[in-house]
């Protein structure tokens, strides 16, 4: 958006499925997002998660009534953070990880196959390696999650013995 120019007048900005796993370390079955449907460096990422019930996890949780585990939704609400963060000051570099400082959650709402959770991720503060960051998780336009977290970045080097 150039100076003096009108918010509606922004172009969207979008990352498919393919170039979304460039932004993260995690790999299948651990990736959460299917794309990200706008962002704007240091403010704010849209992000999109679709259900399915050919999914493993929804098939084990529960078999008799199918629901989306809010551990996952929390995890891909960590990878929306994680790309925002990355787009707001670098990518990461090949010795880098982001970790999880806190969390706080709340869920107003179950998730099933067929929905499509959109998360609405702010960024609150970035001072350094650390990365404040919100989130408002959507169904509908109704709200299914609240999440509020730290990230932070450190180099592998920094993790101590590493037994992986």
């Amino acid at each position: 958006m150039r100076a003096g120019e009108p918010e509606h007048v922004r172009q969207q900005k979008t990352i498919g499925f393919t170039d979304l796993k460039r932004w993260l370390r995690h790999r299948h079955p651990m990736i959460y997002l299917d794309r990200v449907l706008d962002y704007e460096p240091g403010s704010h990422l849209t992000s999109l998660l679709s259900v399915s019930g050919q999914l493993d996890v929804v098939a084990g949780h529960f078999p008799e009534r199918a629901i989306y585990p809010a551990s996952h939704l929390s995890q891909a609400f960590a990878q929306s953070g994680i790309i925002l963060y990355q787009l707001s000051t670098a990518p990461l570099e090949d010795d880098e990880l982001t970790l999880i400082g806190s969390m706080k959650s709340r869920f107003t709402r179950v998730v099933v196959p067929g929905d499509q959770v959109v998360f609405h991720v702010k960024a609150e503060s970035i001072r350094g390696a650390t990365f404040v960051f919100s989130c408002r998780a959507t169904v509908s336009d109704q709200t299914a999650a609240m999440f509020k977290g730290t990230l932070v970045k450190v180099g592998v080097k920094d993790l101590g013995e590493q037994l992986w």
